[in-house]
């Protein structure tokens, strides 16, 4: 009981926490500077991630029960097909990062879909501000997996027997409301992907792999408002 009590209390927090920044994003960045609020950011979430980790340990929470394990179980055909389909999604992603970063051309393709008012305002300017945000989004992807999806998700669990679409469907939607800062468009696509995380990692019992897939997507929109060099 005190488990779930404390794990609900922590991830309401989270939620009325990231709600109330929605309103306050755009003035931070605006007083702050993009790298101030950038390494705010990552402090707070490895805070809360150590926080959860430990708890975890304290409550003798099984580590395969979040995610922690390397490997799908070796018997399960069902989570070893979801796996390679990740694993095939990972290097996808990953070839199409370095294609970002080596074209010019395709970045300028890609910035219309990055105009909302706050990416612009959040996303890197300069080269300095990109290589920050590869440390936002190393930590986005290993913190916020682990808290929605992850911890969420056993948290979840612990109140009702959902089926995986369901569990992965409410995280998704709580996931979506934690990036309220986005504005509507932002909370339903955040949301959509979150779905799909959520079960990919309820098909497969694995944290990492959709850790590694938020890294690469978030490792995408670095360079897109980055200032490209003039030639002379």
């Amino acid at each position: 009981m005190l488990e779930r009590i404390v794990f609900t209390v922590i991830l309401a927090y989270l939620l009325i926490i990231q709600l109330f920044n929605a309103r306050l994003m755009k003035s931070m960045i605006t007083s702050l500077g993009r790298g101030r609020v950038y390494e705010e950011a990552i402090k707070s979430a490895w805070g809360l991630t150590l926080l959860l980790v430990a708890l975890v340990f304290l409550f003798n929470v099984p580590g395969d029960a979040v995610g922690l394990a390397f490997m799908p179980d070796v018997t399960d055909a069902r989570a070893w097909n979801y796996f390679v389909f990740s694993c095939v999604l990972m290097g996808g992603l990953f070839v199409f990062y370095l294609s970002v970063l080596t074209s010019a051309r395709l970045r300028a393709r890609l910035r219309p879909h990055y105009e909302l008012e706050i990416e612009k305002v959040l996303l890197p300017r300069t080269k300095e501000e990109a290589q920050a945000w590869k440390a936002v989004s190393v930590t986005a992807g290993i913190t916020e997996e682990f808290i929605f999806r992850g911890v969420l998700i056993y948290t979840l669990a612990l109140y009702v027997d959902l089926s995986d679409g369901s569990l992965a469907l409410a995280s998704g939607a709580l996931f979506g409301l934690a990036h309220a800062y986005q504005g509507v468009r932002g909370v339903i696509v955040t949301g959509a992907v979150g779905f799909v995380f959520g079960y990919l990692f309820l098909a497969t019992g694995l944290l990492w792999p959709v850790m590694v897939l938020h890294v690469l997507l978030d490792l995408i929109a670095g360079p897109i408002h980055v200032a490209e060099p003039k030639n002379s």
